[in-house]
Parts: C-alpha cells; sequence; structure tokens
C-alpha cells in the first residue's frame, strides 16, 4: 500500500509539472504574439487563464503626484471590465509599485478599502510583480487574485508566470509612451509662429520634459568663443539676448559636434561653469544646431536640477526641436544677409569679374548689363541694353537666337546646365564665353540671370592639350611594349593595347583596379603594395629609372617573364607612375635555344675532337698492330717448323693480347666513325634473339634476363639498315654494362619496339630529333642509377666509374659510334636507385619487308694448311718501316717478288715505267701528299688491268662505286688479317689457295 501511495504522489508531481509547464508555454506564446490595440487585454485574459485565477489587471500611475493608479486592462471572473481609477494608499498594491514581487497566499481581502469591488468580490489571495521602464523608473503594476491561493500556493510559478507577462506589458507602455511624445513635441514645433518661435520652442520643450531650464542659443561667428541666448525659459520665464563664454560649459561639447547628456553631478564636471552654481542645476543635455551645409550654428539644451533619466527619450526631443531650430536660426541668418545683400547687390553687381545680363522673365529682353559685360561685348551700357540675344551671337549653327531661347526655357525651367556659347563683339571678332543662366526674383518680379565668363584662350588651350593628348594616346596605343600608367596608390589609370594583347585584359576591364591584383603574381602582391606605400613625393623608388626583369601575371593565370621599367610622369593630380613593360618569353626562349644550341654545339665539338683524336690514335696504333700481329704470325710458323712447343704457347699468348688490342682499336674506330660496317636491310628482331641466347651463357644464374626482344612474333617486322656484326657490339656492350649495374643480381629487359612520338633530344650528341618513325632496342636494368654528375661524361672514351682493370670505358663511346654511324641516336633515363634504360633509336627502313634478310655475315672461308705457294710481281706501298717491311717479309715468304715504296709519289713514278714488272699493287690508303685511293687512279690510268689492293683501318668509309672507279679489287682493314690477305693474292694473281 506504502508503494502504492508513493507511486501515486509521484504521478501527481508529474502532472503537476506538465500543467506548470504548458501554462508557461500558453504565456510566452501569448507574449510573443500579441499586439496590437487589444495588446493588454489579450495578456490579462491569457494570464488568467493560464494561472486559473478570476481577477488579473494592469494599472499605472495616472497623475504626477504617484498616488492614484489607472487600469490599463482589467479581467473579472471570465469578463473585461471598463478602466477605473483608485487610490494608491490602503491596498495591497502600495507595497509593491516601485518595489518588488509580492505574493499573498490569503488575507487580502482585509487589505482593501471598505467598499472596494476586488474585496467585495471575495478576493483573498494576491500575487503582483511591479512594471519599470527600461530605465528603473516605476510605472505600475501587474496583479493576479482569486479566492483561493494562486497556482496552488507555488509563489515561484506565480512569479514566473507574472514576470513574463509584466516584461512585455512594461515595454509596451514604455514604447506607448515614447511614441505619444514624440508626436506631443512634432506638433509642438509645427504650431510654433515664426514670429515668437523661439520662445515658443523652449517652453515646450521644458513642459515636455519637465525640466526647469531650456534654451537656444546661437553661434555668433564674429564672436568665435561665445553663444548668444535667442531665447532661455527658466523657471518659467523666458530670457533673451543674453551672452556667454563657451569656455568651461558642456554647450562647449555640444555645439559642432553631437549629442552630449551629463545626467548628474553637472558642477563637479564643469566647475567653471558659473550659470550652473547660479541656478542651482545637477544635469545637462545638448543637441547642435547645424546647417544644411553642415555649419555649425548653435545648441538647444536643458539643464535641471533633478538628474536626467530616460536620456533615450531626452535626445529624440533633442533633436526634433534642434530641426526647427535650426531651420529657424538659418532663415534667420538669410533674413540679415538679404538686408546687407541688397545694399551691396549694386556693388557686387558692377564689380563682378563675369559679364552679368539681366533678362526679362516673359520676354527675354536685355534689361540690365554690368560695367563688364559693356567691357567685353565693347558696347556702352545704353547700347548693349538696347540689343538682342541675336545681335551679341555669332549665328553660326548652333549659336542662334533659336537655340538661344532653348537655353533660356530650360533655365525657367530649373534645367540648364552650364553650356559654352560663341559671341560676336561689337568690332565683329568672335569669342567664345561659358554661360549660366539662373531664374531669379528682383522686388517680387522674377527674371533670368545670365553669367558669361570669356573662355577662348582657355579653350584654345584644351584644343591644343587635345591635340597634343590625342598624338601622346597614337603613340601610346602604336607602341610594342606594354604601356600601364598608375597613381600614387597603385591603381591603373593607364593601359594600352599591347598590354591588352599581352595580359588579355580589356582596358576598360582594369582601369581603377590595383596593379597589384592584376599582373602582380599573388606571392609578391603584398612587396608591391608597400613599394607603392613607401614611394616619395620625389617619385624614387626601388624601380624607378631601372631596368629590371621579373614575371608578371596574365588574366589566364600564366606567369610570364617581363622588362620592366618605371618612370615618373608630374600630373595636376599628382605623379603619375609609367610602367613600361616588355614580354621576354620570345627572347627567353631564343635565349634557351641559343644556349642549349651552344651546349649541343660544344657537345657535338667535343665528340668530334675526340673521335679525331681517338682515330688518329687508332691508325697509329693499327700500324703497329700490323707488324705486331704479321711478326707474331711469322714467329709462330717458325715455331711451328721448329716444333718447339713452349715458343709456340709463348707466340699463342702474345699473338691472343695483340688481338685483343685489335678489338680495342676496332672499338676506338668505331666511336670515331671510321668504320661503318657493311649496312644492309634486316629484321632486327632475329638478330637480337640470337644475339641475346649467345648473351645469356655470360650472365651468372642471379640476373635475369627478360623483355618482350625474346618472343618470336613481334607483329609486324622492324627492318633497319644496319651492319649486323656491329649491332650485336652494341648490344653486347650495353648488356654488359647492365650487368655490371646490377652489382651480381638483378633483372635485365630488352625490348623492341617501333617508335614515333614528339620531338626528343639526344643523349650523347644533344641533337634535337624527330619524332620518327624508329625501331627501339632498349636495354634496362634495376641497379642503382646514374648519378646526374656523370651523364654529361658517359660516352666519353676511356671514361670508366669501374674499378681499375674492370673496364677500358669504351663500351658506350662503341655504342655511339655505331649508333651514330648508322644515322641513329640514343636516348639515357636513369635515376637513382631505380635503375637505367639505354634505348638505341635507329631510323625505321622504308624498304618493304621481304627485303628484310636476317642472316648474318658469310662465313670466312679457312685456308688449307699445307697451299701452294703464291707467284708473281708485288708493288707494295706503305709509308710506315715497320708495316712496310713486315709486308715485305711476309709476301716474300709465300713465294712472292717484293717491290716496295715508302712514297706514293715514288711508286707512280716507278710504275709510270714500262720495264717494271709488277702483277699486283698493295697500297696504304692513309699516306702523305696521296692518298691510297688517289694512288689506285693513278695506277689505273698508267696499268688498267693491274689489280689493286687497299689496305685502311677506317674500311667502312669508302663508297663501292668510287673503289671500282679506281681499279681497286679488294678493301682490306688493319690490322691485317693474314689468312684473307692471302686468299686475296691467290684469287687476284690467280693461284689457288685451297
Amino acid at each position: 500500500m506504502h508503494a502504492l501511495a508513493a507511486t501515486s504522489t509521484d504521478d501527481d508531481r508529474l502532472a503537476g509539472l506538465t500543467a506548470q509547464l504548458q501554462s508557461l508555454r500558453r504565456v510566452a506564446l501569448a507574449v510573443a504574439q500579441a499586439s496590437g490595440p487589444g495588446l493588454f487585454d489579450a495578456l490579462v485574459r491569457e494570464l488568467a487563464e493560464a494561472l486559473e485565477v478570476p481577477t488579473v489587471f494592469i494599472a499605472v500611475y495616472s497623475d504626477n503626484a504617484c498616488s492614484l493608479m489607472r487600469t490599463l486592462a482589467v479581467r473579472l471572473d471570465g469578463r473585461t471590465l471598463q478602466n477605473f481609477d483608485y487610490g494608491l494608499a490602503g491596498t495591497p498594491c502600495a507595497r509593491v509599485v516601485g518595489g518588488e514581487f509580492r505574493y499573498m497566499g490569503e488575507g487580502v481581502a482585509a487589505q482593501f478599502p471598505p467598499g472596494s469591488l476586488f474585496a467585495a468580490k471575495g478576493m483573498d489571495a494576491y500575487a503582483a510583480f511591479p512594471l519599470r521602464d527600461s530605465g528603473g523608473e516605476a510605472l505600475g503594476l501587474l496583479v493576479a487574485m482569486d479566492r483561493q491561493p494562486i497556482a496552488g500556493g507555488d509563489a515561484e510559478h506565480a512569479e514566473a508566470m507574472l514576470k513574463i507577462v509584466a516584461g512585455r506589458v512594461a515595454a509596451e507602455i514604455e514604447r506607448g509612451r515614447t511614441d505619444e511624445a514624440l508626436r506631443s513635441a512634432a506638433l509642438a514645433v509645427s504650431n510654433a509662429g515664426t514670429g515668437s518661435v523661439f520662445d515658443e520652442l523652449v517652453r515646450l520643450l521644458a513642459t515636455i520634459l519637465h525640466v526647469e531650464v531650456a534654451f537656444i542659443a546661437r553661434h555668433e561667428c564674429c564672436e568665435a568663443k561665445q553663444l548668444r541666448m535667442l531665447a532661455m525659459h527658466l523657471d518659467g520665464e523666458v530670457i533673451r539676448d543674453v551672452c556667454y563664454d563657451l569656455a568651461g560649459t558642456p554647450c562647449e561639447t555640444v555645439l559642432g559636434h553631437q549629442f552630449r547628456a551629463y545626467p548628474s553631478e553637472l558642477q563637479a564636471l564643469f566647475p567653471d561653469d558659473d550659470d550652473a552654481k547660479v541656478q542651482g542645476t545637477v544635469s545637462y543635455a545638448g543637441y547642435p544646431l547645424t546647417a544644411t551645409d553642415g555649419t555649425p550654428l548653435g545648441v538647444v539644451s536643458v539643464a535641471s536640477r533633478r538628474p536626467l533619466t530616460q536620456l533615450d527619450r531626452v535626445e529624440s526631443m533633442l533633436k526634433i526641436f534642434a530641426m526647427r531650430a535650426a531651420a529657424e536660426v538659418e532663415r534667420l541668418a538669410a533674413s540679415e544677409a538679404l538686408q546687407h545683400s541688397e545694399a551691396s547687390y549694386r556693388t557686387i553687381f558692377e564689380t563682378a569679374e563675369d559679364a552679368i545680363f539681366v533678362h526679362d522673365w516673359d520676354s527675354d529682353r536685355i534689361i540690365d548689363v554690368n560695367s563688364k559685360a559693356c567691357e567685353t561685348f565693347g558696347y556702352p551700357h545704353d547700347e548693349l541694353v538696347r540689343l538682342s540675344v541675336a545681335d551679341v551671337s555669332s549665328n553660326v549653327p548652333p549659336y542662334t537666337a533659336v537655340e538661344a531661347a532653348r537655353w533660356i526655357e530650360l533655365a525657367k525651367q530649373g534645367q540648364c546646365p552650364p553650356f559654352e556659347w560663341q559671341r560676336r563683339n561689337k568690332d565683329g571678332s568672335l569669342h567664345w564665353d561659358e554661360v549660366r543662366l539662373k531664374p531669379a526674383t528682383f522686388n517680387g518680379r522674377r527674371h533670368i540671370l545670365a553669367f558669361t565668363r570669356d573662355i577662348t584662350e582657355r579653350r584654345e588651350r584644351e584644343r591644343a592639350l587635345q591635340r597634343s593628348e590625342a598624338r601622346l594616346r597614337a603613340t601610346v596605343e602604336a607602341a610594342f611594349d606594354c604601356v600601364i600608367g598608375m597613381d600614387g596608390e597603385g591603381r591603373i589609370v593607364e593601359f594600352n593595347a599591347a598590354a591588352e594583347r599581352v595580359f588579355g585584359y580589356r582596358r576598360e576591364e582594369v582601369l581603377g583596379r590595383e596593379v597589384a591584383e592584376v599582373i602582380v603574381p599573388e606571392r609578391r602582391r603584398e612587396a608591391h603594395r608597400r613599394w607603392v606605400r613607401e614611394l616619395p613625393l620625389g617619385g624614387n623608388g626601388p624601380m624607378v629609372g631601372r631596368l629590371v626583369e621579373t614575371t608578371a601575371l596574365t588574366a589566364s593565370g600564366e606567369e610570364i617573364p617581363v622588362e620592366l621599367a618605371v618612370s615618373v610622369a608630374e600630373a595636376p593630380g599628382g605623379n603619375i607612375f609609367v610602367g613600361h613593360v616588355r614580354d621576354i618569353s620570345a627572347r627567353r626562349e631564343a635565349e634557351a635555344a641559343r644556349l642549349a644550341l651552344e651546349a649541343q654545339l660544344r657537345q657535338a665539338q667535343k665528340m668530334e675532337a675526340i673521335g679525331q683524336l681517338t682515330g688518329g690514335i687508332a691508325h697509329d696504333f693499327n700500324n703497329i698492330l700490323t707488324s705486331v700481329i704479321g711478326y707474331l704470325v711469322l714467329g709462330e710458323e717458325r715455331a711451328q717448323a721448329l716444333d718447339d712447343p713452349m715458343l709456340q704457347r709463348q707466340l699463342g699468348q702474345a699473338h691472343l693480347a695483340a688481338q685483343r688490342a685489335r678489338d680495342l682499336i676496332a672499338q676506338m674506330l668505331a666511336f670515331a666513325r671510321r668504320q661503318r660496317g657493311e649496312a644492309r636491310v634486316l629484321d632486327v628482331g632475329p638478330l637480337v634473339r640470337q644475339t641475346l641466347r649467345l648473351l645469356r651463357a655470360t650472365l651468372p644464374s642471379s640476373v635475369t634476363l627478360g623483355g618482350n626482344a625474346n618472343v618470336d612474333d613481334l607483329g609486324a617486322p622492324l627492318c633497319v639498315a644496319v651492319d649486323p656484326v656491329q649491332l650485336e657490339q652494341v648490344l653486347f656492350n650495353l648488356c654488359i654494362n647492365a650487368r655490371d649495374a646490377l652489382d651480381g643480381a638483378g633483372r635485365i629487359s630488352v625490348h623492341l619496339n617501333a617508335h614515333a612520338q614528339q620531338r626528343w633530344q639526344c643523349a650523347s650528341c644533344r641533337a634535337p630529333v624527330d619524332g620518327g618513325p624508329w625501331v627501339e632496342l632498349s636495354v634496362a636494368d634495376s641497379g642503382s642509377g646514374i648519378a646526374p654528375e656523370l651523364l654529361e661524361r658517359i660516352f666519353d672514351p676511356f671514361f670508366s666509374t669501374k674499378a681499375p682493370g674492370s673496364g677500358s670505358g669504351m663500351g658506350l663511346a662503341m655504342v655511339h659510334g655505331i649508333v651514330h654511324g648508322h644515322g641513329g641516336h640514343l636516348r639515357v633515363q636513369t635515376a637513382r636507385g631505380h635503375g637505367s634504360v639505354f634505348s638505341v633509336m635507329l631510323p625505321r627502313a622504308a624498304t618493304p619487308v621481304p627485303a628484310c634478310n636476317a642472316a648474318g655475315p658469310a662465313p670466312r672461308r679457312a685456308i688449307a694448311a699445307d697451299v701452294p705457294a703464291l707467284r708473281g710481281n708485288v708493288l707494295v706501298v706503305e709509308d710506315d718501316p715497320m708495316v712496310g717491311d713486315f709486308l715485305v717479309e711476309r709476301l716474300a715468304s709465300w713465294g712472292l717478288r717484293v717491290q716496295l715504296q715508302r712514297e706514293p709519289q715514288t711508286a707512280a713514278a716507278w710504275l709510270a715505267e714500262p720495264a717494271h714488272e709488277a702483277d699486283l699493287l698493295i697500297t696504304d690508303q692513309t699516306m702523305p701528299h696521296m692518298t691510297g685511293l688517289q694512288l689506285a687512279a693513278r695506277a689505273r690510268a698508267l696499268r688498267p688491268s693491274l689489280p689493286v689492293v687497299l689496305i685502311s683501318g677506317n674500311a667502312g668509309a669508302f663508297d663501292p662505286q668510287e673503289l671500282e672507279q679506281c681499279g681497286v679489287r679488294t678493301l682490306l682493314r688493319k690490322p691485317i688479317d693474314a689468312e684473307r690477305l692471302r686468299a686475296t693474292l691467290g684469287e687476284l694473281l690467280g693461284v689457288a689457295t685451297a
């Protein structure tokens, strides 16, 4: 049972809270939504229903003594009653008005006077909340009464409900009173007569604001530190024409400033204000009187012996009265000025610097002119006033009488702007005037005043200036450089056609905008603005008078390099800073292209110089190796005949070393492009696959060989014109380099592709290369890559990053020579830690696919060991003594009779003798004074049937047709292969060699 009772109590408490919340919500909504004339009735009705009480009313003070209350809305037992007055004394309300919230659960009936309506209705419970304005001044109270405790005895709930409604009621009462005061003030100001307007204004102001002092004071220009009272209301009396000093008074803080209020302690704030002491005032408020042009006219002020409250209301009242008082002060000043002006009118009229004509309003006739008009037009006064407008106009259209009448008609309507007019003087000369027509009233009659000023000289100057500006504009617009004018604040004032073209803006788009936000990149805008701010009056600055290179921003957001020079031009409105801007993008590109070409030229010259040096060295070494290898072969033959195995082994090792030297010389000649090989069109796919099969055996098992080059079907054949042996050398060298870059383990990828794309640059000769078509043979490794500082030297001969003894440094040099010898180029892609890709780019052959032939070089014929001896007479021409001596000894060992000549001219002379027998001519190519090919041509002329064998270290440099024309049957490379030489001699001399 106890549990059920507790549950019931909780439910009742929850229900009570819910009811209170609903009543609070209802009152809050009513306060937020209620408006209009029935606001108070609506609020008391909603509050009575929300609190469930029979009585709610709103009451305010109804007399200045604060002894009577007047209801604004009354709700009793569900009905709205008529408002009524009741005495405050002896009621429960007396303890609430100006006090705090009061709540009585019972016993309030005894506190009402006998015969009271509420006592008669049995109201015994009471709750009331005071009403105060925004300044804290007591206005009245809001009351709720019931025959039983209000809100069930919950005083806090009752207080919250009353407080919500009281706030809205107080605000509405204050707003209504403010509106009523403003209406009263406006009505009082508008009804004040002009005769005693200042007296009436101060009286009304003192009455409305309930102050002892109100006054309007005028500022006298001739007495700058004094004010003169136009009217002062002091304790019911009006005082006039009293002057007082401004210094040390509160009026000093108002005149020419704004509203000022000192609500208390006035004498302490202004101890030098004797009037405040005499009048005993403790508070002050004032509002400035200002003319329509902003000139200070005086003040309108109030002062009181009590502190001022509701300063917003005081300010509003003073502002309204100040407007009327200022108008009257201005009118008074105008009246005074008129009195003075009438006396001085003629003096001003006659001494004016402009010519003045007075025209009759109706007939437009000239009725008066001043002395300046007579002087300017050349007429005496009596004659000029008898003339018409047509008589003094040039009558050159549009300066005719008809047009003059139109201007006068516009002036009568108040719509005539200043205009220029061409006049004719008495002497017939033509001049220009600036004319202003104004309507005016004299002595109650309307007239038209014409003010004319001679502008003939000014007009000529303007025309000259216009012509000069036109010439300047034409010059600026025709300039190839951008011309951008800027004022002292950095705003654009000039933007020529070149600037429009370069920056992509139209002139009208940028005029008036800051240069910084238009053409200066964002990262430099603040620095540019700082430079503009720091420009001294002299126009000096870090860029003035100097030519600098910088970057500028176009409308598309692109930064372009520009050349900038800033000059200063003086102008009436301040200095103009003129920027002469030149787009140097093309120049920069040309400079970059020039530097690239210079680098390319230097690279080509370097490679050419190294090539020449390498070729020269290789040629000399070829001669040396020819004799070394030749004598080693002779030695091997002798050792074989002596059957000395030890000597045979030793000579064989020396022969192998010499052959390695010969291969090195071949690489040097390949780099120097002196051995071009026998190029023929073939499909490189089978050749590359065959080479990779041979290469696989030289790679360790830890190195993977991949790529598409091992695929049998690559699609369409990739044909190039190439020497297959030299291409094998290129591929072998690139793969060996890739193997060495892997440091024992990794992957090598060989790819073969057709290639065509944008222009690129050769990695070795630095020449720009067209997009294609090319055949690309690439070798990629997964090694550590090549350092950037080494890329410039990797194709130099004898340059190597390997350990000493690990390589000759000729691999990539040979690749360079062979590839460029076949019209190709090289590409290198590398990054530290990501490996390298070397691509051989060879021109794709236009020969049809069936012409492609991947067959390798024809195998050499082996010469039998027991070949018969050779027979015949051989002329050997060799300038190198060692090579020549070896050839003599070698040929003689084969059974030939040999005649050796050291100089080609001597050999030619020897051949010219018919008695000298010669069955064959063997000649070196490179000799002083005459080449071997030239000697062969001379020999053919002397002995047409004589076969010629030409020996050269650069056998690939000869044209087969030229060799045939010169009678050369065979071309042999140095160092000379003995077996091939013997086979060639046997073939040419008609002796079987096998």
